[in-house]
């Protein structure tokens, strides 16, 4: 725990300032590699890495499975990832950015039988909030979780983009069916976050924050459930109602 956040002092300021000790997140800039060509650069939280490669990976559809990947390589400034095949990934489709990106491609429609009841996500909602650590101590971090019968995979983040990269790299490392499990998480819904949903077949997404007009036109779009302003046993459904019994 003592590598997600750091101490430091700072002026507190109530009736009296005060100088106290405080608990800051950890984040840092990391390069992703892929068979020695830059994919990108990323702010993110410095742990749970091999979490992030892989959903990233993922969930951008650079790999199909944990089999097209060789061998994974961390050091403080980089992750070296090499692929089985990489060479239908054009010049073009890579990016250098300061946080996150997105390549166009087609979005893919969700197919999921999946229903969940509207307690089961109240309490998904809960159990996240019970179990976000870092931001508990810090308030720094985003939190993403992948709910399903058996599992309960949380991770958090600065990025609330790679919170959810985290979240879906434990999922594929525990064979998770994605198309049977639902997403609660913090932040907002846009339409980069909800096609990485789309992109793995995730079919419903719930959080407490509000949805943008684009997020909610990909989620029509993809057949994919939104759900948001949760609070107080509460929530809106936006998109795709039908697999929420209420």
């Amino acid at each position: 725990m003592s590598k997600m956040f750091k101490k430091t002092r700072i002026i507190k300021v109530n009736h009296k300032p005060r100088e106290v000790e405080d608990l800051v997140a950890l984040d840092t800039k990391i390069d992703l590699n892929v068979n020695g060509r830059l994919l990108g650069k990323f702010y993110l939280s410095p742990y749970n890495l091999e979490d992030f490669t892989l959903g990233y990976l993922l969930d951008e559809k650079y790999i199909k499975s944990q089999e097209d990947v060789s061998r994974i390589e961390f050091n403080s400034e980089s992750i070296q990832v090499f692929l089985k095949d990489f060479k239908n990934v054009k010049d073009d489709d890579l990016a250098c950015y300061d946080g996150w990106f997105h390549r166009d491609h087609a979005i893919p429609l969700v197919k999921s039988d999946l229903k969940v009841e509207k307690e089961n996500i109240l309490q998904a909602y809960d159990h996240l909030i019970e179990k976000a650590e870092v931001w508990s101590k810090t308030g720094g971090t985003h939190v993403a979780a992948l709910v399903d019968e058996e599992h309960f995979i949380l991770r958090e983040d600065v990025s609330r983009h790679v919170a959810v990269d985290k979240v879906i790299g434990a999922g594929l490392k525990e064979c998770i069916d994605f198309s049977d499990s639902f997403l609660v998480c913090s932040g907002r819904i846009p339409p980069d976050r909800v096609v990485k949903l789309a992109n793995v077949g995730i079919p419903i997404m719930v959080t407490k924050a509000a949805p943008t007009v684009e997020g909610l036109k990909m989620g029509e779009e993809a057949g994919i459930t939104l759900v948001g302003f949760l609070r107080n046993g509460r929530f809106n459904i936006y998109t795709h109602s039908h697999r929420i019994i209420v």
